[in-house]
């Protein structure tokens, strides 16, 4: 779809409805001056049997998007869903101390993944992908995982850390979108808005 289309700037002139109860997407939108209104949805986040990480994120995504978009018809809704990766197991936000001191005891000293999907739907028109980040990490003792537990920052993120905040000590390298380890692959997100000719009537972003 292009702003060409019927009733596109009408639309757009609506704030974007962000399907998610994430800070951090809510600071993105916030930073980037994208006008939005919250509508967390209500699903069902548990992994299907044998899923890759990479299928549950977007699933989500598109789950996330999909509830609410049934809920405001004519309306931009916008959801993301964001999980860590390594050797093809899924690590979702822990359920206890443990739980996180045993995800940080996996991905210490080495490489994972971070995928993030992203879906855009209004009615049945939707864009969804995924978007995946390789970080490092370097490795940690047992003392020190303990400790960055202690601090309670792993306890609501996926894979137990969180990079914009003091995981960012642990961080030896990252191949791909920073943003998108933070839960928002913003970079490609900007793109399609501007495809879709949203940023004008949004921000007043001149066209090209």
């Amino acid at each position: 779809m292009t702003d060409t289309k019927p009733g596109l700037a009408e639309i757009a002139l609506q704030p974007l409805i962000l399907a998610s109860a994430s800070p951090r997407r809510r600071h993105w939108l916030e930073a980037m001056r994208i006008p939005f209104e919250l509508q967390a949805p209500q699903v069902d986040e548990t992994p299907l049997l044998d899923e890759d990480p990479s299928d549950l994120v977007l699933r989500l995504a598109e789950l996330k998007a999909e509830v609410i978009a049934a809920r405001n018809p004519g309306r931009w809704v916008m959801a993301a869903d964001t999980t860590v990766a390594v050797d093809h197991h899924t690590l979702n936000k822990p359920v206890d101390v443990e739980d996180a001191v045993r995800m940080l005891t996996l991905i210490q000293g080495r490489a994972h993944q971070v995928h993030t999907g992203f879906c855009l739907q209004r009615n049945d028109l939707t864009h969804s992908f995924v978007d995946t980040a390789q970080v490092f990490f370097r490795p940690l003792t047992e003392a020190q995982i303990r400790w960055y537990v202690g601090t309670r920052e792993p306890m609501d993120k996926a894979g137990a850390y969180a990079i914009q905040g003091i995981g960012a000590l642990f961080i030896e390298a990252v191949e791909g979108s920073f943003s998108t380890v933070m839960g928002l692959p913003v970079e490609r997100m900007g793109a399609l808005f501007g495809h879709l000719g949203l940023l004008k009537p949004w921000m007043g972003f001149p066209k090209a």
